[in-house]
């Protein structure tokens, strides 16, 4: 069960244990009985001043919160990249290469926006698929503990002109502010390398609870990968990938020379 539908289903559950109509329940929130229907069909997402209230009016500690946030990093994905969005979110180290497009959770605004846009997505609501990309990024800013991510990119996707050159270059410029936080690094393979193993696709390893999950993307869809002898192999190609990148402080200025050039 998805986390949209799982907060559709508990929300009219504690709404009938209370012995509340669906407008008494609207009525309590201040909002119309219409909207109370869409949560509980799954046509909406309580936003957050809502899940808050919801949490107050129920008693629920921080349970419509959680349903809520969990509902909107799933929105609009396939089934089958869910278990890896619930990785990701407990991740203590992602390991991210990507030959084409910049990785999601360096994404900004704007180049998300572009991407879902024309990048041949059947989404339907724009905002909320970009809203619940950029909502992913918390991973990366966790009180306790941050997730580490170590991102090697293909120059050619520093030279991709998605959305316009002022999208590009605000994008670029926010990998290099990324990078000054000590739980990011990102590197880059040069264009001049020619024939390298990343040239067979994106790949990104997730390491959690001290083990490693993978995720596989192509055009008809992805697979998540958890078999220990696929995911020994996985990392033999991240390493091989890594391997051809160029220094931390070579990549930025790399990246710095590429975001210039989108003036």
């Amino acid at each position: 069960m998805s986390g949209y539908s799982a907060l559709a289903r508990i929300l009219k559950f504690v709404r009938n244990h209370a012995g509340m109509t669906q407008e008494q329940l609207a009525a309590r929130l201040n909002v119309s009985s219409s909207l109370i229907a869409k949560f509980e069909t799954s046509r909406l997402i309580p936003k957050p001043d809502t899940a808050r209230r919801l949490d107050a009016l129920f008693d629920s500690g921080n349970m419509f919160q959680e349903l809520a946030a969990e509902a909107r990093a799933n929105f609009g994905q396939p089934v089958w990249v869910r278990p890896w969005l619930e990785h990701e979110r407990n991740a203590t180290m992602i390991r991210s290469f990507q030959p084409l497009i910049v990785p999601g959770l360096l994404q900004t605004e704007e180049y998300a926006r572009a991407i879902l846009t024309d990048g041949g997505n059947r989404v339907s609501d724009i905002e909320s698929a970009v809203a619940a990309r950029l909502a992913r990024v918390a991973v990366l800013h966790r009180a306790d503990t941050p997730c580490r991510l170590f991102a090697v990119l293909d120059e050619t996707l520093l030279r991709r002109p998605i959305g316009g050159p002022e999208v590009m270059r605000e994008q670029l410029q926010a990998i290099i502010k990324a990078c000054a936080e000590p739980n990011v690094e990102v590197a880059v393979v040069p264009s001049s390398t020619g024939t390298y193993p990343g040239l067979n696709g994106p790949l990104v390893l997730g390491t959690v609870d001290g083990r490693t999950v993978a995720i596989l993307d192509s055009p008809l869809g992805g697979q998540v990968v958890e078999d220990p002898d696929e995911i020994a192999l996985l990392e033999e190609l991240w390493e091989a990938i890594r391997g051809y990148a160029l220094p931390r402080q070579a990549s930025l200025d790399l990246i710095m020379e590429a975001a210039e050039s989108w003036n």
